[in-house]
C-alpha cells in the first residue's frame, strides 16, 4: 500500500503541465478585521486580529470595541491577557449568537451563528475484533436520533496509557488518536481522506498550534443513529504511509493534524524505557463527541483543505482561500457543544 501511494503521489506531480498558473493578488486591498469567535456551552471567546493586504505593512487594531448578543440581548465580555474577549455566558441549543467588532481605520465586521443542540449519546458499545494481523476495538455510539441534512459533528480521542515494568514501576503517556474505519487490506479500496478531515482544537481556538486533533464527522459515517469507528485499525498504517510521503517545508503534518496513533509532536511523551521490561499496558480512552454549527464545520473543513493543499504550498497551483461567514472582514463565528462519553478502558497484555 505504501508503495502504491508513493507511485500515485509522484505520478500526480509528473502529470502536472510544465507551465505557470497565474493568479492575481489584490494589491490595492484595504486592511480588514479577522476574527475567530467560538461559542461553547460555558461561554464565548472572540479573538480579533488586524489583517493587512499583501502589499501593505502589518498593523494593529486601535480603539477596538466588541459587542456580543445572545438571542438579541447584550452580554458582557472581558479582555484577556492574550487580547481575546471572553464572556462566561452559558449557551444551549437553539441560542442565536451575534457579534460585532469595530476599530479605527477598518470596516466594521459582523457574524452570527445558531448554537447546535447537544448530542445525546444513549449507548456505548465496545467489541474487540481480530482480522488478519490487526487487532482492533470497534466503538459504537448510539445517538437519540439519526442525523439529518445539515447536522455536523466532531470527535476527539485522547488515550492515556499506563505501562507496568517487570520491576513493578509504572509510567504514563498520552497519545491523540484518529478514529478508523477500515479493518483490513481487502477494504483499503474504500479508503477516503474525506473520512479523516481534522484540525487542531484546544477548546478555545480552531487551528491551534497545540496538537489536539478534532476529526469532523457527518451523517456519511452513521448507520441510522449509530456512529461506529475503530481504535488501532488498518487505516492507521495508510495514514502514516501518506504522511511519510508528504513533501517537507511548511506543509508540516498532513492536513494540519493527521498522525493517527502517534504521540503528539513535541510532547516528549510516549517513549518506552528500553532498559526496562514492560509486562502490561492498560489504556483508558477519553472521548469527546461534539455537535457543530454549520459555520464551525465549514470553516474547519476549509482550514483543513488549506493545510492539506501541499501543491499550493509548493507553488504549483493557486492558493486555496478559506471560508468565512464574517461580513466586512475575514474569519468565522461558530459554535461547538461537547458531549463527554464515558472513559473506555481496554486492558492489554504486552
Amino acid at each position: 500500500m505504501k508503495r502504491f501511494l508513493r507511485f500515485l503521489f509522484w505520478g500526480l506531480l509528473m502529470s502536472l503541465p510544465a507551465c505557470e498558473i497565474p493568479f492575481p493578488l489584490d494589491q490595492d486591498a484595504e486592511p480588514r478585521i479577522y476574527l475567530q469567535c467560538i461559542g461553547v456551552e460555558t461561554g464565548i471567546r472572540l479573538t480579533p486580529q488586524y489583517a493587512a493586504p499583501v502589499s501593505a505593512p502589518g498593523g494593529s487594531l486601535k480603539n477596538l470595541s466588541v459587542e456580543m448578543q445572545v438571542n438579541g440581548a447584550p452580554v458582557s465580555a472581558e479582555v484577556q491577557a492574550d487580547g481575546s474577549f471572553y464572556s462566561s455566558t452559558l449557551l444551549q441549543g437553539g441560542d442565536h449568537l451575534d457579534v460585532s467588532v469595530k476599530a479605527d481605520g477598518v470596516t466594521p465586521v459582523h457574524g452570527s451563528t445558531r448554537v447546535p443542540a447537544q448530542s445525546s449519546v444513549l449507548d456505548v458499545q465496545l467489541k474487540n475484533i481480530q482480522v488478519d494481523t490487526i487487532k482492533a476495538t470497534r466503538v459504537s455510539l448510539t445517538l437519540d436520533h439519526a442525523p439529518g441534512e445539515g447536522e455536523y459533528f466532531g470527535i476527539q480521542i485522547e488515550a492515556v496509557s499506563e505501562v507496568t515494568y517487570l520491576t513493578g514501576e509504572s509510567e504514563h503517556f498520552v497519545t491523540w488518536l484518529t478514529p478508523g474505519y477500515i479493518l483490513s487490506a481487502a477494504e483499503s479500496g474504500n479508503f477516503d481522506l474525506e473520512d479523516f478531515v481534522q484540525v487542531n482544537y484546544d477548546g478555545f481556538t480552531l487551528g491551534s498550534k497545540e496538537y489536539m486533533p478534532l476529526t469532523l464527522v457527518t451523517r456519511k459515517q452513521f448507520e441510522g443513529a449509530i456512529y461506529s469507528f475503530y481504535l488501532n485499525s488498518y487505516d492507521t498504517s495508510i495514514l502514516n504511509g501518506i504522511r511519510d510521503r508528504m513533501p517537507g517545508g511548511d506543509t508540516d503534518v498532513i492536513g494540519g493534524g493527521i498522525v493517527s496513533g502517534d504521540v503528539a509532536p513535541g510532547s516528549g511523551e510516549g517513549q518506552l524505557d528500553p532498559s526496562k521490561i514492560p509486562v502490561s499496558l492498560e489504556t483508558v480512552y477519553h472521548v469527546n463527541f461534539f455537535s457543530l454549527s454549520p459555520e464551525f464545520y465549514n470553516y474547519a473543513k476549509a482550514l483543513y483543505q488549506s493545510n492539506f493543499d501541499f501543491l499550493s504550498n509548493m507553488g504549483l497551483t493557486p492558493a486555496n482561500f478559506t471560508w468565512s461567514n464574517v461580513s466586512g472582514g475575514l474569519g468565522f463565528v461558530g459554535a461547538i457543544i461537547a458531549t463527554w462519553v464515558r472513559a473506555l478502558e481496554i486492558p492489554e497484555e504486552s
